[in-house]
């Protein structure tokens, strides 16, 4: 009898401490959806936490009427995240499809670390140079051109020319550098003269044009008119470049990430003021930040692609992550380049289109890279180019890599980067 007893207050005090940990999960997890995730607190018709787990509706209707697209059980958690690292993003969306999560995993899994000298020794770690600009003329196509007009009163006695896709790509070949120096395996995204498709626009305008035009009509992305316009000899390349080639370039440049299974991924950008229209004079202001994940907006989840990621970035730990590294990356642009970190009030976008997270500096955005790259992700945006000081300070040496500011630069993605790994390893 006193045997007995005792396995019932056994049972009786597991089923409790399990019940409070079904709790402390729902709690953190709603909080996380609604703190990082909704942007407008418009999304909850398409997703809902509760003691069984997290469940997925195609749309606000289908909660109503319980029908659930996709659900995820509390316990099979911790099996979803290792699936998310280890599995392409087709065979992700195939299991999702398939409307209740098992593993794809059959091997055990065993995580260690290999004790070296160099700090990074066995990590992964993607880069993606921001644009593709190799010279002012693809700048100008990009709108990602800066000419500051000469003007003496600002010390500027020659017009001053920055194309963002020179600086990112010479600053992503420094980082690189030093990323394999400390044993770090290594990608990058594309090259100085070509995209991520590995050619140039040009040739990936007369090699792949007509038949992306043709899929996206196929598919229900652009209308006839538009089919019959990108086809015909009259289709303007800017307009190409905008409503054709760069949302499937980014695209190409997350399938190419994801293959390679990074353990972190670093995007490089360089920022402008937003409010310094055309950018020919300069401005006093400069900020540096960061983007990760998460803000998604009322109708950001209407297709089941997005959905999937609004899932994944709800139960892995990659947003959390992805926040803690790029708040290591802040504070370095911050110290190695001596240039104030954004509040959420600096910037028109950082109030409209993110949410603030706990790190200062870091902001959730519904950015195409930092939704579908399946690692932690630092997304960062460095300097006004247009600023004063910059400006002149990023104009200067041919060969960019040599440049004293973008080395700065790359110096501080690194020193955080490294901190973050040695204060986490």
């Amino acid at each position: 009898m006193k045997y007995f007893i005792t396995v019932l207050i056994l049972l009786f005090t597991l089923t409790c401490v399990s019940q409070v940990d079904v709790q402390s999960k729902i709690k953190y997890h709603t909080e996380k959806a609604q703190n990082y995730l909704d942007k407008e607190k418009a999304l909850s018709g398409y997703y809902s936490i509760d003691k069984d787990g997290i469940k997925m509706y195609a749309s606000p209707t289908d909660k109503i009427n319980h029908k659930i697209e996709f659900q995820i059980d509390w316990l099979d958690m911790y099996l979803f995240k290792m699936t998310c690292q280890k599995h392409s993003s087709e065979s992700l969306m195939e299991k999702y499809k398939s409307g209740k999560f098992t593993s794809l995993i059959q091997d055990g899994i065993y995580i260690g670390y290999n004790r070296s000298e160099k700090k990074l020794q066995g990590l992964k770690i993607a880069i993606d140079p921001g644009h593709i600009a190799n010279d002012f003329e693809m700048g100008d196509l990009e709108k990602k051109h800066i000419i500051i007009k000469g003007d003496s009163i600002n010390g500027i006695k020659d017009s001053i020319e920055i194309a963002e896709g020179i600086l990112t790509y010479a600053t992503a070949i420094l980082l690189k550098e030093k990323l394999e120096k400390e044993g770090a395996t290594v990608f990058l995204t594309r090259t100085a003269d070509k995209c991520a498709f590995g050619k140039t626009y040009q040739q990936w305008k007369k090699d792949d044009l007509k038949n992306a035009v043709d899929s996206l009509y196929k598919i229900g992305e652009i209308k006839a008119w538009q089919k019959d316009y990108f086809n015909s000899s009259k289709a303007k390349d800017r307009d190409i470049f905008r409503v054709i080639f760069r949302d499937l370039e980014l695209a190409k440049r997350v399938e190419l990430i994801n293959n390679f299974n990074p353990d972190y991924t670093v995007v490089i950008h360089y920022n402008v003021d937003e409010t310094n229209l055309d950018w020919i004079k300069t401005t006093d202001k400069n900020f540096n930040m960061c983007f990760v994940g998460g803000a998604f907006m009322k109708n950001d989840l209407i297709t089941k692609e997005k959905r999937f990621e609004f899932l994944r970035l709800l139960i892995t730990d990659d947003l959390e992550k992805s926040i803690a590294i790029s708040s290591s990356v802040i504070k370095k642009f911050e110290s190695e380049l001596n240039v104030p970190t954004a509040s959420a009030r600096d910037a028109k976008y950082l109030i409209e289109g993110c949410l603030p997270t706990e790190a200062n500096g870091v902001y959730c955005r519904n950015l195409q890279l930092p939704r579908y790259i399946h690692s932690p992700i630092v997304y960062g945006e460095t300097l006004y180019q247009d600023n004063i000081n910059e400006c002149k300070l990023l104009s200067a040496e041919t060969d960019k890599t040599k440049n004293k500011r973008i080395q700065q630069v790359a110096d501080a993605y690194f020193k955080g980067i490294l901190n973050y790994v040695s204060t986490n390893k």
